[in-house]
């Protein structure tokens, strides 16, 4: 059977803030195969990114990974020492942003950016990873690497600086890409020749990647496997084939039905009713239990477990066969 080179088991991260504790993380649980790409999706402030975050362990002084585990290698990345994560830190497991020019350091080349990483972990002088620098701008696409490793961030369009995250990020060939809206800050046309390029490049180095979007339809066309979060927990989680074809989670089947459709006449769009909660002010029991349409008194009084309901598919209710009837009625009513 095959092994997952990331195990993440009960993760919960929270911020001690003036104001109180921020569960931004509070249970979440996956797995991470060799060449796969998992998607983690969820409307803003779901703990997407700092789920990312914590597997990195870069979180601000307030945040805190308070249970839980992260297993890479055999290792539990939650325990073992600041020294031993910075060897794993970007050379194992690399992570690229939403916003390139927050990422990158404004007042270094790229070329100097690029160089530092490489030398720092793959312990070769500056001329030889100065090289290596040039071949990965041109593996990612930027013209004229050779001019372009002396230019400063701000001297490159966004899709350029995008690209040019990639290239620091894969210049040690990490196990796992971690990509975080890779896309958002761009233009549609940049958007698919960005996710084009990270396909490529996860062929040709054998690398897992996991990918960290709100867009649904970056997520059917690029994962393999999806976890649906939901303030701060994972909701559902399966294949991407089985998510879109039999969602099982009120949430994900409200998502769903928030993308606009061709082949069915709608006079207007679906949204879920009400907003996500206030991290500080959680509801009791299921959190999503007062925007579903589903939900029973139970559902406000206990939370549920992240429970297995058919083989390989996981969903967090008490009451998933309701969305089962709903399909049907939904299915029934198209007909």
């Amino acid at each position: 059977m095959k092994q997952p080179i990331l195990t993440v088991k009960n993760l919960r991260t929270y911020f001690y803030t003036e104001d109180g504790i921020v569960k931004a993380v509070d249970g979440v649980d996956f797995e991470v195969f060799q060449g796969e790409t998992l998607g983690i999706v969820g409307e803003s402030g779901c703990g997407k990114s700092v789920t990312s975050l914590s597997i990195l362990r870069i979180l601000d002084e307030k945040g805190k990974i308070v249970e839980g585990s992260i297993i890479f290698d055999g290792n539990d990345l939650t325990k073992i020492s600041e020294e031993s994560m910075r060897k794993i830190r970007g050379k194992d497991i690399a992570m690229i942003f939403q916003e390139p020019m927050v990422a990158l350091n404004p007042v270094f080349t790229i070329g100097e950016q690029i160089v530092e990483a490489i030398v720092l972990h793959q312990k070769v002088d500056e001329t030889t990873a100065k090289k290596m620098a040039v071949d990965l701008l041109r593996k990612v696409g930027i013209p004229e690497p050779e001019k372009r490793i002396n230019e400063y961030p701000h001297e490159l369009s966004g899709g350029m600086r995008q690209r040019a995250m990639i290239a620091m990020a894969l210049s040690c060939k990490p196990k796992i890409l971690i990509a975080d809206e890779p896309t958002t800050a761009l233009d549609v046309t940049i958007q698919a020749q960005i996710m084009e390029l990270m396909k490529q490049l996860q062929k040709e180095y054998g690398m897992a990647i996991i990918l960290i979007t709100h867009d649904m339809g970056v997520i059917a066309e690029n994962a393999d496997r999806v976890v649906v979060m939901y303030a701060g927990k994972a909701v559902e989680y399966t294949d991407v084939k089985t998510l879109f074809n039999d969602p099982k989670h009120p949430y994900t089947w409200g998502l769903l039905h928030a993308i606009p459709r061709l082949d069915v006449e709608q006079t207007r769009l679906y949204n879920i009713p009400g907003i996500v909660p206030n991290p500080l002010k959680f509801p009791s029991g299921c959190k999503f239990h007062p925007r579903c349409e589903f939900a029973q008194e139970k559902c406000s009084l206990e939370e549920p477990e992240l429970i297995e309901v058919v083989n390989g598919h996981f969903v967090r209710c008490f009451f998933w066969e309701k969305v089962e009837q709903a399909k049907k009625k939904e299915a029934g009513d198209e007909q």
